[in-house]
């Protein structure tokens, strides 16, 4: 038998060394009594346990959920179970733990005596804790798998639906093989293609039926290359369909081969693709560039092709003749490097990009040639279109418009000449006929010496008018009829210059005309054209000359040349005006002496009967010098004229 005190000793044993920490608290948590195991977890001997509040060993959120939830439950219920807490041991590391905790109630029949202790129970949770976060972390992972397969399932839908919008949208048809078998499957709306109702059946043995007898091997031979183990080929093959309805169709039929782990063909899925309109555009598009390169290539003008990054694509053969360089040389470079300079570089890239923004564009610009001569041009930049109105790449069209330009000037020039004429026949012909008309009118009743005089003024008066005439049909002779007509012959220049200034002499016979030689004066030229220009030449410079001073001619004879130079004191010509003195029509400010007969055409006469002797004229004028006017003619005749 077991004595009482044996049981006592073993009760307080199986209160100590219990599987929990147990422990009494006052109300206010003071600890009155603590068990071993739980003076062991803690790490705390059990007199520095007690006297201790139970709260005091919690962690701050343990603390405050002991406060706000512990106690008013321990109030209201008299006891708690199984309450999450962390206790913080003497090493500082929180244990967790499950508390049960209880007030004990007042002894039968016994009166009330202030408040109750409480008996606390503490489990160690902390394998409990991690089985639980183990628990939860694998019901995230699972409820993570499950929201990934249905966010694949969605994302197979969408991805499903997205591919018969786009087959539909093609208008790409489906059909597989099983291999092993060799069945082949066609989904309806193939039907349409070999011409029977969309909704129709398609048996593969009419399939095969409608396919055209001359390509039935070509797609044989490229379905087996697919799916032979070795080759694995990628099948794409294009073939015509004899439709029921009579209609041949051009197809492409593309697909790939499955293969099992052994290299076995498994299955192989395929899309056809009516491409009829798109082969029949392209051979037309084909016959339309070929029929383009013919013109262009057989065409005077120069024709090219650009694409959107302003490169050369295609060049006609007539710009060789042009450039002098070969089409390959252009081909692929951009717009710079075609020869031209900065300015019309810069114009032709705006046209072109103009033309890409679908507006036509019209330039002009010039072209230094193979020879050397400035070419103008005229060039029309359009954009050109697809089959869908897509502008792909502009084409220009060079014309060599140079005559066409010179023909215009030449055009221009003549209704301003025409004018001129008129102007010069209205005004200062009228004026001799003028002076004639009224001594004729005068005559009757002059006397004797009135009649000389005015017989003398008639004479001159017709002189001049007959002078102007010659000049109006030199010029109308050289601008129109190709330039003047000399009749060369020996002379003496200076025998010709000697008549000449002599006859200038009685016309100005207030001025001082000087006349010096050098040389034998022998050659050849045209001594009534050498008359004209010393003429010409003398009276400029008695019209322009500083009264006073002499006007000094000057012929010389040279081993090869005839020499004429005019000199005359005065006010020079100013530089602007010396480039064009020589053309049509220029007149100098200085008013008109008499005698002279300035219309504006003597120095372009002289020009030009200059260069009928094959030789030239030239002015030199400066405030300290003077003018001197310079004619430089072959001694022995030149070309024939």
């Amino acid at each position: 038998m077991t004595s009482p005190e044996d049981g006592s000793r073993d009760a307080l044993d199986l209160y100590e060394l219990a599987a929990c920490g147990l422990l009494t608290t006052a109300a206010d948590g003071t600890i009155q009594r603590v068990n071993r195991t739980m003076c062991a977890w803690t790490g705390f001997a059990a007199d520095e346990l007690l006297g201790k509040r139970f709260q005091d060993l919690l962690t701050v959120g343990s603390r405050l959920f002991h406060y706000t939830h512990w106690m008013p439950l321990l109030q209201m219920q008299g006891s708690v179970a199984e309450v999450q807490l962390e206790i913080v041991r003497r090493d500082g590391r929180a244990l967790a733990v499950l508390v049960n905790a209880a007030r004990r109630a007042a002894p039968a029949g016994a009166a009330p005596a202030g408040r109750p202790p409480i008996d606390v129970a503490v489990f160690v949770a902390t394998d409990r804790r991690k089985y639980e976060r183990e628990l939860l972390l694998a019901r995230k992972r699972a409820e993570e798998l499950l929201a990934s397969e249905r966010q694949a399932q969605q994302a197979r839908a969408h991805a499903e639906a997205r591919l018969r919008l786009a087959l539909d949208s093609a208008r790409l048809r489906v059909w597989s093989v099983d291999v092993p078998t060799g069945t082949r499957h066609y989904e309806r709306d193939v039907a349409s293609l070999i011409g029977l109702p969309p909704s129709d059946e398609v048996t593969p043995e009419a399939y095969a039926a409608c396919i055209h007898p001359d390509d039935r091997a070509v797609e044989a031979a490229a379905f087996a290359a697919a799916i032979d183990p070795e080759r694995r080929a990628t099948y794409s093959v294009e073939y015509r369909l004899l439709g029921h309805d009579g209609v041949e169709r051009i197809v492409r039929s593309t697909g790939r081969s499955f293969f099992d782990d052994d290299g076995r063909p498994l299955h192989f899925t395929g899309v056809l693709e009516d491409v009829t309109d798109r082969r029949r555009s392209e051979e037309a598009v084909r016959q339309r560039e070929i029929e383009f390169r013919t013109l262009a290539e057989n065409s005077p003008d120069v024709i090219v092709r650009f694409d959107r990054a302003h490169r050369f694509v295609y060049l006609s053969p007539a710009a060789e003749g042009l450039t002098g360089r070969p089409v390959a040389d252009f081909l692929g470079k951009p717009i710079d490097q075609g020869g031209m300079g900065s300015a019309d570089v810069a114009a032709w890239a705006a046209a072109v990009h103009e033309a890409f923004a679908g507006r036509r564009v019209t330039l002009a610009f010039t072209y230094e040639g193979r020879d050397g001569r400035r070419r103008e041009l005229q060039a029309h930049i359009v954009p050109e279109r697809n089959a869908r109105g897509e502008i792909v790449t502009v084409l220009g069209l060079t014309r060599d418009v140079t005559a066409l330009r010179q023909q215009e000037r030449e055009a221009q020039q003549r209704a301003i000449l025409a004018e001129q004429l008129i102007g010069i026949v209205s005004h200062d012909l009228r004026n001799p006929l003028n002076a004639i008309l009224l001594g004729t009118q005068l005559l009757g009743d002059a006397d004797a010496d009135l009649q000389g005089v005015l017989a003398g003024r008639i004479t001159a008066a017709a002189h001049r008018a007959n002078r102007l005439i010659t000049d109006l049909l030199d010029f109308t002779q050289a601008r129109l009829g190709g330039g003047l007509r000399v009749a060369r012959r020996a002379i003496d220049l200076h025998l010709v210059a000697a008549d000449c200034l002599e006859e200038v002499r009685l016309a100005w016979p207030a001025r001082q005309v000087e006349h010096r030689r050098a040389g034998d004066g022998r050659g050849f030229a045209d001594a009534d054209r050498i008359a004209q220009i010393l003429t010409n030449l003398v009276n400029n410079a008695l019209t322009y000359g500083t009264p006073d001073q002499p006007v000094t001619v000057t012929t010389a004879v040279a081993e090869g040349t005839l020499e004429i130079r005019v000199h005359n004191a005065g006010q020079p010509i100013p530089q602007e005006i010396q480039a064009q003195i020589f053309e049509p029509m220029q007149r100098g400010a200085a008013r008109a002496r008499p005698g002279s007969r300035s219309v504006g055409l003597g120095l372009y006469i002289v020009r030009e009967i200059a260069s009928a002797h094959g030789g030239r004229v030239n002015v030199r004028s400066t405030e300290r010098e003077g003018t001197t006017f310079f004619v430089v003619l072959p001694r022995d005749g030149g070309a024939g004229g």
